[in-house]
């Protein structure tokens, strides 16, 4: 048998050297110095999470708004909203708070489930030993992405929670002592979070059939064992997903975008994934960060006898490998490998708890190595606090302080959206005129996206007629989310 199918038999005993079934003395160590660290580690994943939920919404966030407007009553989060951009919880907690309240507090859900993640990979690192729990927390607590998508009102604080929860509650469903009922809450949980959890669970019912099979070498007693583990689960999803259907059929089901798959856009995700969550410098390239990443997991599946290889090879390695072959759309967006990046920071943090465990040259280099993490992520989230996901309101009050007036865009659903947002907001009245309009009714305003047009002082937006614009004002937005206005006023 080979080291992954090995896997499945030692690992209780490694799971026994978990957080509780160390010898007393251990576990006083533990209560005294780890806990300490790790609460000291949670209350700066707080902080930082904190930080990263200030500042303006953003589209996705606002679109949040937009979908829940025309609602009269919160079940219809679940029936009626049937978009991509509704991530249940999200949007139930946005419904209570409201478009008025501060973004601190709009955001204060996503902050509060990603310092629960923090400890969360705490948790799940235990059974590898205290010194791999608290280097695990530390990445969770400082990767940028994880501090982004924690401080940002939609579901990916959630999705990353209960990824990492289900992991811990299916290893103990494996071992026969966790309870069906809280690994199907936190299944559901999952997917109330983001519909991305259907990532998890392929890979979590890929993962038990594997170690299952590995024991039993029986087709027949790997389905009915990952079957008994699996099905209070898909009972509780169950009435979920009934909603989604029967919304789907009365009012379709939309996306907010699609782009095409390219191996260009995959390595462009998925790379960029890999280089944010280890603060990797931007002229490593998306090909290299990826096979470096599956390179090391595949290493550590040949030298490692471990149940939780097999996982980080299936998750790492094996769906990245299935959305590309079933060509998926919008892979060049990061978010969509955040539940391969939730394992490769576990295995990451397993690499360093290892090297810390070891001494001597294994404890430097696992310190050199999460010191360049740090200073990585550091570097990422300055950045990300100087520009966060943009700045809108200020140049929405420019354009209305005076009274109401006009503007055109170079893209008119996404920019109409964000100003009548902060418009509503601060009691200003801007319209929108479209770009086949702009000769005919001329705008006082002109908004463009991305940073590219900050460098022209004027531009002439239209060959049919004469317009002249002249700049008053750019913002930018750095990382995972955010889109960089530049404001230009008519010239009379």
């Amino acid at each position: 048998m080979n080291a992954l199918g090995q896997a499945s038999i030692p690992g209780n005993a490694g799971a026994a050297r978990g957080l509780g079934t160390t010898p007393s003395g251990a576990a006083q160590r533990w209560s005294a110095g780890s806990l300490l660290a790790m609460l000291v580690i949670a209350a700066a994943g707080l902080v930082l999470r904190l930080l990263g939920a200030r500042g303006d919404l953003w589209l996705d966030e606002i679109w949040t708004f937009a979908l829940l407007e025309p609602l009269t009553s919160i079940d219809q989060i679940f029936w009626r909203i049937n978009h991509d951009n509704n991530h249940f919880l999200n949007s139930a907690y946005l419904y209570l708070i409201g478009p008025d309240a501060s973004s601190l507090l709009q955001r204060g859900l996503s902050v509060a489930l990603g310092v629960g993640t923090v400890v969360a990979a705490g948790l799940v690192a235990a059974s590898r030993g205290r010194r791999t729990a608290i280097a695990t927390s530390v990445l969770f607590a400082t990767s940028y992405p994880m501090v982004h998508y924690g401080s940002e009102a939609r579901g990916y604080a959630g999705l990353v929670l209960f990824t990492l929860l289900s992991v811990l509650f299916l290893e103990r469903r494996l071992d026969n002592r966790g309870s069906a009922i809280a690994f199907a809450a936190i299944v559901l949980l999952g997917f109330l979070s983001h519909l991305t959890m259907a990532e998890t669970v392929v890979i979590l019912v890929a993962w038990a059939s594997w170690l299952v099979w590995s024991r039993t070498g029986s087709l027949a007693s790997t389905n009915l064992e990952v079957g008994l583990i699996f099905a209070p689960a898909f009972l509780a999803v169950l009435p979920l997903a009934a909603c989604v259907l029967l919304g789907s059929q009365l009012f379709g089901f939309q996306f907010g975008g699609v782009s095409p798959f390219s191996l260009q856009t995959f390595a462009q995700g998925y790379g960029g994934m890999i280089r944010y969550l280890f603060g990797l410098p931007s002229w490593l390239g998306d090909w290299v960060c990826i096979g470096a990443a599956c390179g090391l997991v595949l290493a550590s599946a040949r030298l490692w006898r471990d149940r939780r290889t097999s996982l980080y090879v299936i998750g790492i390695v094996g769906l990245p490998l299935l959305m590309a072959l079933a060509h998926l759309p919008n892979v060049e967006f990061p978010r969509y490998f955040l539940v391969s990046g939730t394992l490769l920071l576990l295995i990451a943090g397993e690499f360093l708890g290892r090297g810390f465990q070891a001494g001597g040259r294994g404890f430097l280099l696992s310190a050199a190595a999460l010191a360049a993490m740090l200073v990585g992520n550091i570097g990422s989230l300055l950045q990300f606090y100087e520009h966060g996901r943009g700045s809108y309101s200020g140049m929405v009050d420019q354009m209305t302080r005076s009274g109401d007036t006009t503007y055109a865009s170079s893209h008119d659903l996404r920019t109409g959206m964000v100003v009548n947002y902060f418009a509503d907001r601060i009691g200003g009245q801007a319209s929108l005129v479209p770009a086949d309009k702009m000769c005919s009714q001329p705008p006082d305003w002109l908004i463009l996206e991305g940073g590219v047009h900050e460098q022209f002082q004027s531009v002439q937006p239209s060959s049919s007629c004469v317009l002249d614009f002249e700049r008053t004002d750019a913002a930018t937005a750095w990382g995972l989310s955010g889109i960089g206005w530049t404001l230009y006023r008519r010239r009379e």
